[in-house]
């Protein structure tokens, strides 16, 4: 009666049967791990389709501990969320099975008094940084990318500087320097990342830091080619003393080498790398690249504060890392990925609409007017995300992640933006 092998089919399967008369109001349906293992489907998978169903009220209950058939299903079902691409979430079906990975992770039972973080595992994520030719200082642990990032810049500069950041950039980084009491000098953003005049005009007007994406820029998808890092190069280097962190998120599913600003010799770098697109945003683990005075600062926090990481999550990402199985989970969830944002790419462009979309989970489409596009684009059972949560003065967008979705989903997305943009150049008025 349930089909399907993505969240999205699944989802669509019960849906049907509800429609159609198959499953009744009321009735039970399979727990997450009976329907796992009669579809031959990754436990996460169906999680997130019975959260789609229940979100819009199509079932109730908790999936793990039993769902049904909502008692009184509306009259005219809503929109499901497999149509939301606003989440900037990876797909489920392209992480390890987490209930697996946290069943083989090894308990040290580690004491206030320990070492935060596993050696073994900071041998392994140094061999990844080695293996991509970067520079090498002193590498640790943190809560993901902005615990790390809220470390490095409490540590070391001042409430009230102001920062470099990229315009459009990640809206975590926006948020925390705004909750941190840290000015941001925006710096423009094309499609291949942060531009040089944009670095150089932060830069002389003296920020203190700058956080830049080397690759699969969030939200625009840029990553930086050799020409633009060679100009990069030549503008950092002339400003030594300014922290660099780079924000390197996508890493191990980027089409893109790894690139970076970093030399040895300075003394304030950073390159933090999280494993949350390809292992999962709950693990909460990423590892600092750091140069030693930086570390240092850092390190001096108490292991049972900021520094703390739990060692069972450690163990469960090492695990991962170390697995047979690891390169071609890496190299499945990257051709995915990259096949997708090309179908949503190319739907796009069949219906003469501008898109950026290098790299990464996301698409960046410019706009007229973000309010009046997500009005009509969630009255046509879209939802995506607005652009002004990212920009600081750059122009209006939209945001769409690409992780979930198919060719069916991309065309119609392109079909219902089209839409919306000839109603929006119609002539109106009284």
């Amino acid at each position: 009666m349930i089909t399907g092998r993505t969240a999205a089919e699944i989802a669509r399967s019960v849906r049907a049967a509800i429609d159609g008369g198959a499953l009744e109001c009321g009735q039970s349906l399979p727990t997450v791990r009976t329907l796992a293992e009669t579809l031959g489907v990754n436990r996460n998978t169906v999680a997130a389709a019975y959260k789609q169903l229940s979100e819009v009220g199509v079932i109730e209950g908790r999936g793990r501990q039993g769902s049904r058939v909502a008692g009184r299903t509306p009259d005219r079902l809503p929109a499901l969320l497999s149509r939301d691409l606003s989440g900037g979430n990876p797909d489920p079906d392209l992480l390890p099975d987490f209930s697996l990975l946290m069943k083989n992770a090894g308990n040290t039972k580690r004491g206030y008094e320990d070492p935060p973080d596993d050696p073994e595992l900071l041998r392994v994520l140094t061999r990844q940084y080695e293996g991509d030719k970067l520079p090498i200082g002193e590498v640790w642990l943190a809560s993901g990318t902005f615990d790390a990032i809220a470390t490095i810049m409490r540590k070391t500069i001042a409430q009230g500087a102001v920062i470099g950041v990229e315009d459009p950039c990640f809206m975590t980084t926006l948020g925390f320097a705004r909750q941190a009491g840290y000015g941001t000098y925006p710096m423009p953003v094309d499609e291949e990342g942060v531009t040089p005049d944009g670095l150089r005009a932060a830069l002389s007007a003296g920020v203190k830091a700058v956080i830049l994406t080397p690759r699969a820029h969030n939200p625009m998808g840029g990553s930086w080619s050799d020409p633009r890092r060679a100009a990069l190069q030549e503008v950092i280097n002339a400003h030594p003393d300014v922290l660099l962190i780079e924000d390197d998120h996508y890493a191990v599913l980027s089409r893109y080498p790894a690139v970076t600003l970093v030399e040895p010799e300075r003394p304030m770098w950073a390159i933090i790398r999280s494993v949350s697109k390809y292992i999962g945003p709950d693990l909460r683990l990423a590892a600092v690249n750091s140069s030693r005075d930086l570390s240092r600062a850092c390190l001096s926090f108490n292991a049972f504060t900021s520094r703390w990481v739990s060692s069972i999550l450690q163990s469960a990402v090492l695990n991962v890392l170390t697995a047979p199985t690891y390169e071609k989970l890496v190299a499945a969830a990257a051709t995915a990925y990259n096949r997708r944002r090309q179908m949503m790419l190319d739907a796009l462009e069949a219906q003469g609409i501008a898109a950026f979309g290098r790299d990464g989970l996301n698409v960046w489409i410019p706009v007229a007017d973000e309010q009046a596009t997500m009005r009509w684009l969630l009255e046509s059972g879209w939802t995506v995300r607005a652009g002004s949560i990212f920009r600081v003065s750059s122009s209006p967008a939209i945001r769409v992640t690409i992780s979930g979705i198919d060719k069916e989903i991309a065309e119609d997305f392109a079909r219902s933006l089209a839409a919306v943009r000839r109603y929006d150049l119609a002539e109106r008025g009284a």
